[in-house]
C-alpha cells in the first residue's frame, strides 16, 4: 500500500480523534475512547464543514495568522481550521445527543 493514499486517512482519523477528544472534555468532561472519539470527530468533521461553508467562514485562518505572526510558525491553515470545525460539529452532535437522550428519559417518567 502506497504511504501517499494512506495519509489523507492517518490525519482524518487523528484530526477526529483530537476534536472528538475536546469536544467530550468541553461537553462531557470525560473522553469515550480513542476509537469512539475519532468516530465522534469525523461525524464532527462533516457536520462543522456543512456548518462553516453555510456561514461562508474558513475556520481557524484568524487562529494560524496570529500563531504564525506571534511565534514565527507556518502552520497550515487547513489542519487547525479541520481541527476547530471538527470540534464545533463534535459539540454540536453530543449537544444533539444529550438532548435527544433527554427527552426519551424525561418521556418515560
Amino acid at each position: 500500500m502506497d504511504l501517499s493514499n494512506a495519509l489523507p486517512i492517518i490525519m482524518m482519523v487523528l484530526v477526529g480523534a483530537l476534536a472528538g477528544t475536546l469536544a467530550a472534555r468541553i461537553m462531557k468532561g470525560d473522553t469515550f475512547g480513542f476509537a469512539i472519539n475519532a468516530l465522534l470527530g469525523i461525524g464532527g468533521g462533516v457536520v462543522g464543514g456543512i456548518l462553516f461553508d453555510m456561514l461562508g467562514f474558513e475556520p481557524g485562518s484568524n487562529v494560524v495568522r496570529v500563531l504564525n505572526d506571534s511565534y514565527g510558525l507556518n502552520l497550515g491553515g487547513t489542519f487547525i481550521g479541520q481541527i476547530i470545525s471538527a470540534t464545533v460539529g463534535a459539540i454540536i452532535i453530543l449537544y444533539v445527543a444529550r438532548f435527544v437522550r433527554g427527552g426519551r428519559s424525561r418521556s418515560k417518567r
